[in-house]
């Protein structure tokens, strides 16, 4: 197992909660997106010792849903109303798993994402997603798009 560089990353997930436990998962956000990764272990993976494909599509969805909030400025979970996944390749235990994502189109409701799964370059999963914007969230932005609202706040 190679060591990862975890520089400005932070575990991501409530305490005894359903990602938390299934972690741990580290985030980054940078600006308007933000990157995910695993360290695959024994809980991640099947009797063939590679990744699940639920494991997968969490990750997937938690790296759409949190570069659309970090996209549109909220601090707070966009639920997702649609998500397609594809499974391509096999990721292993002891495997580094990283996902990006990018908002493809925002409209005043909803955001739109696709992004990958991936360990040492190479494309384990893709998804793309539809994510819905809360309206309280672009009801507190200014005509700019200014002013980010917290989970608390909302």
């Amino acid at each position: 197992m190679e060591s990862e560089n975890l520089a400005g990353f932070t575990v991501f997930g409530e305490p005894g909660g359903f990602v938390h436990r299934n972690g741990p998962l580290y985030i980054r956000n940078d600006g308007d997106r933000t990157l995910l990764k695993i360290l695959l272990q024994s809980v991640h993976v099947n009797r063939l010792g590679v990744a699940s494909g639920g494991l997968l599509m969490m990750m997937l969805d938690i790296t759409l849903g949190t570069t659309v909030s970090a996209k549109v400025g909220y601090e707070g979970i966009c639920p997702t109303m649609q998500i397609n996944c594809n499974l391509v390749a096999m990721a292993r235990k002891g495997d580094w798993l990283h996902g990006e994502a990018e908002v493809t189109r925002e409209t005043p409701s909803l955001a739109f994402a696709t992004g990958r799964l991936f360990v040492n370059g190479e494309t384990i999963a893709t998804a793309s997603a539809v994510f819905k914007i809360p309206s309280f969230v672009r009801q507190a932005q200014d005509k700019n798009g200014n002013r980010a609202v917290s989970a608390r706040q909302a």
